[in-house]
């Protein structure tokens, strides 16, 4: 492996944590207009409505992430 592949899957690591650690910091946090719950995991913790567009987004970055480090270069 090259020193540029290389570099390209250790940005896109950094990338795809970040990402993931974004998104379990708002899906864990307590807002004031979080909507019903649609799926209760405990008593007191559950998956919200809101929590549906964190989890979206999460998802549209690593896809983007997966296309970007699967492109070939021409």
């Amino acid at each position: 492996m090259t020193a540029d592949v290389v570099l390209r899957w250790l940005f896109a690591l950094v990338v795809a944590v970040m990402l993931t650690v974004f998104g379990l910091l708002l899906v864990t946090g307590e807002y004031y207009n979080e909507g019903p719950v649609l799926l209760r995991v405990a008593e007191d913790h559950g998956l919200h409505q809101g929590d549906i567009f964190v989890l979206t987004g999460w998802a549209a970055g690593m896809l983007s992430l997966s296309g970007l480090l699967l492109l070939r270069r021409r």
